[in-house]
């Protein structure tokens, strides 16, 4: 029976079947998608698309039913009773479409199954209840009722039981929807038994009908669809602008500024939490919709403004409420704080206020400044405060005093005890400073522990004073982290005025400070008339002694060294000499020490070397040569190698080398120099004392350093016979370097008596301009030979050594 009305549906209804078939496409695809909006949204967003589910899902199947059924023609004419036709489509919303709808509500799987089976059950209820709207002249019935039914719930359960909105899950679930509804339909008219009774009449052509009822069907789809677009849309925009007011508002209550937006009657539309805080005031005290009289009055309550304070700062508002352009200006409160306060006409006519706190900000530009005109370490006014300071000076109005101090053996503690014990020496140092200086006066730390005191209306008698004072009380014990220390200083000091400017006087001061460490430190010394021409000297001579390496101005000169007891030469003393060639011959007393503060005598002392031993390789075996080494040189690690390579590059013993140092060089920087004083006596090299009894003298060290010579300095010897005190001291250095064993040398001998006494006192080497002059070193060579050719007339006569 079924085949055959099968084979009768698509040989009569072609048309009709394919029009059902779409109508009920249509109707599973709308649904599903109605379905997926239902799961994507929640609240009442869910309202319309759960209506729309009801309605299409209902008069979908109803159409559908529908179409097949004006299609299905019958020996007799059919027509359907417009209320029981009616009353079809309303069992298919309420039990087709509800139950569906009702489904996309739930969770769980197996609640959502039991919903889909009663819509499949709606399904048959619909269907059978439009075979009761057939009006003909027969009778029918089925037999396969309860079947259909059956095939209904076994496709929409498994439909609605189908879980999540991806591809595979809609594709499932249309497809069951589909063959739900045509199962359903086909299985319960397979069954369907006709019985003609009498002739009826059709009044409309039913392919008409199907059409108008597939459309009508069709255009629900479409509506639905429709629908759910243009909601999609609004939906869309309503959650941008969602999410764009919530940005704002996040954006608004976590600003780092107060804000406030004031619209065209002075009403507040906006405040953010920000403005609370920092104004100090409640939520409840003002908010949107309040004045901004009242804003202003809550907050002149909460601070305490006077009527005319409060009067001011509305009237200041308004000002800003009427301009168009951007205003910005700062505000400081009698509490200290700093308000930034800008506004701006928005479009619309509204007015944004903000209110930047400023007050950390004016804080840390205030301390910015006070760091860039201030040293950090002392808090006293740097070296840029300073010239500014000195800036506003008119020489011709104003007189100061400048002090210029410089701590004397400072360096000496940050290397023994370390820089944290130094800072904290400086700092007490500016306190006693400030003290001494007085409260006229005004101390600048320019960098290390170089400070001036400027002294407004002093003159030279009251600088004087302050000057000594300051002396006093920076030369008294300081306790830094336990350690008790004493240090002095030095200062130099010049006046303004007089067209003295501070640039000048600034000069003049350091000019003094030079000349006060010069004389012995722990001093004042003003500047003096000339002071400032040796300056310019000394910078012209420092600028030449640059060049005079390279130009080979230097050369050396040697003063022979005698045995006194047969006048036979030992070696020579090297003497460098300066040949300036504008200046002529420079003394070494001029520019050694110089070199010293400028560091060339390192370079100057490794070339005196190197000279010294490569003349003394163009001498016989037996003499040797003396060179007078500075303690900057000798400090330094390089010397021993400085020395091995001169003696090796010229083929020279080491003991035929002789390396000198004053007694204060030995007795100061012993600690310093023992290690390479020790290497160098380990190559062979000779050390001898020079100067010595004229300096600090130490016992230890002649013990310590084991001296090769002692030479004893001039003032003992270039003496008169009567000054026995002198001869005395010679006396005693002669028999401690007898007890020693080590040998003496006496120098500056001018006379034959002086000879005659060193020899008495048992010191049998000497040198001094009575003995030989120094001469460079062809003379030196010549000298040499003389005193060979002599020494062998002696022995073997004159007459012989003439005949060789």
């Amino acid at each position: 029976m079924f085949m055959s009305l099968v084979q009768g549906l698509l040989h009569t209804q072609t048309e009709f079947l394919v029009m059902a078939a779409f109508v009920c496409a249509a109707m599973a695809v709308t649904l599903v998608i109605l379905m997926r909006n239902v799961a994507v949204t929640e609240g009442q967003a869910r309202l319309a698309p759960l209506a729309w589910i009801t309605v299409v899902a209902g008069l979908g199947v109803w159409t559908t039913h529908f179409i097949v059924m004006v299609g299905y023609r019958p020996a007799a004419s059919v027509s359907y009773a417009p209320g029981t036709t009616a009353i079809s489509a309303l069992v298919g919303i309420l039990f087709v479409g509800l139950p569906l709808a009702a489904a996309c509500l739930l969770r769980r799987r197996w609640s959502r199954a039991v919903l889909g089976a009663v819509a499949g059950a709606g399904v048959g209820a619909m269907h059978f209840t439009g075979m009761m709207a057939m009006q003909s002249p027969m009778h029918h019935q089925s037999d396969t009722s309860l079947v259909a039914i059956l095939l209904g719930m076994v496709f929409f359960a498994p439909a609605m039981a189908v879980r999540g909105v991806s591809r595979r899950a809609r594709w499932l679930r249309g497809t069951a929807f589909v063959a739900g509804v045509c199962s359903l339909h086909f299985t319960a008219m397979s069954g369907l038994s006709v019985m003609v009774i009498g002739q009826g009449v059709f009044g409309i052509d039913r392919r008409i009908l199907s059409i108008f009822t597939g459309l009508a069907a069709l255009g629900l789809c479409y509506a639905a669809m429709t629908a759910m677009a243009n909601r999609h849309r609004l939906m869309t925009a309503q959650k941008a602008i969602e999410r764009k007011d919530a940005s704002f508002l996040a954006a608004l209550q976590n600003m780092s500024n107060a804000l406030i937006m004031i619209d065209a009657d002075r009403v507040i539309t906006a405040i953010n939490q920000r403005s609370y805080e920092l104004f100090a005031i409640e939520e409840s005290d003002v908010g949107a919709g309040d004045t901004l009289d009242h804003l202003l009055d809550a907050i002149g309550r909460q601070r305490n403004w006077e009527s005319e304070r409060l009067a001011s700062t509305i009237e200041t508002h308004l000002k800003r409420l009427s301009k168009n352009a951007m205003l910005r200006d700062e505000e400081e409160f009698a509490n200290g704080k700093v308000l930034c306060i800008s506004s701006r006409k928005v479009p619309g006519g509204e007015v944004v206020i903000t209110f930047d706190d400023f007050t950390e900000h004016r804080a840390a530009q205030a301390k910015i400044a006070h760091m860039a005109f201030h040293d950090a370490l002392t808090g006293l006014p740097n070296r840029r405060s300073f010239r500014d300071h000195m800036a506003t000076l008119n020489p011709a109005r104003h007189q100061r005093a400048l002090l210029m101090i410089d701590l004397d053996h400072f360096k000496v503690v940050n290397d023994t005890l370390g820089h944290p014990v130094g800072d904290g020496l400086l700092v007490q140092v500016a306190r006693r400073l400030l003290d001494a200086a007085g409260s006229s006066a005004t101390v600048f730390r320019l960098g290390g522990d170089e400070l001036v005191a400027v002294l407004n209306g002093a003159g030279e008698v009251e600088a004087l004073e302050t000057g000594r004072n300051i002396i006093e009380s920076i030369g008294a014990p300081y306790d830094v982290d336990g350690h008790t220390i004493t240090i002095g200083c030095s200062i130099g000091a010049s006046l303004t005025g007089d067209g003295i400017g501070a640039s000048e006087a600034l000069q003049r001061a350091d000019l003094g400070l030079y000349r006060a460490k010069n004389l012995g430190r722990n001093r004042i010394q003003f500047y003096e008339d000339g002071m400032m021409e040796q300056a310019l000297e000394r910078r012209q001579m420092e600028s030449d002694l640059a060049q005079a390496l390279k130009c080979e101005e230097f050369e050396l000169d040697y003063q022979p060294i005698f045995r006194l007891s047969d006048r036979s030469i030992l070696g020579f003393e090297a003497l460098i000499r300066w040949h300036h060639p504008v200046r002529g011959l420079i003394s070494p007393a001029d520019f050694i020490p110089l070199s010293e503060e400028n560091g060339m005598i390192i370079q100057i002392g490794e070339w005196v070397i190197n000279e010294a031993c490569r003349q003394l390789s163009e001498w016989s075996t037996d003499i040797h040569i003396a060179i007078n080494v500075s303690p900057l040189q000798m400090r330094l690690p390089s010397i021993v190698e400085v020395v091995r390579k001169a003696l090796e590059r010229h083929g020279l013993a080491a003991t035929r080398l002789t390396l000198e140092l004053t007694e204060t060089a030995l007795v100061r920087d012993g600690a310093h120099l023992a290690r390479n004083l020790i290497a160098l006596r380990g190559m062979g090299v000779k050390i001898a004392m020079d100067d010595f009894g004229t300096g600090y003298s130490s016992f230890t060290h002649l013990r310590d350093f084991e001296l090769d010579q002692i030479k004893i300095d001039r003032s003992f010897i270039n003496v008169s016979q009567t000054d026995h005190k002198a001869w005395a001291v010679a006396q005693a250095v002669t028999n401690m370097a007898r007890e020693l064993s080590v040998g003496a040398v006496g120098e500056g001998v001018e006379t034959s008596e002086q000879i005659t006494r060193l020899m008495q006192l048992g010191c049998d080497v000497a040198q001094g301009f009575h003995l030989g002059r120094p001469v460079n070193g062809e003379k030196a060579s010549r000298l040499l030979a003389d005193a060979q050719t002599a020494a062998r007339e002696v022995f073997l006569g004159k007459e012989n050594v003439a005949a060789e």
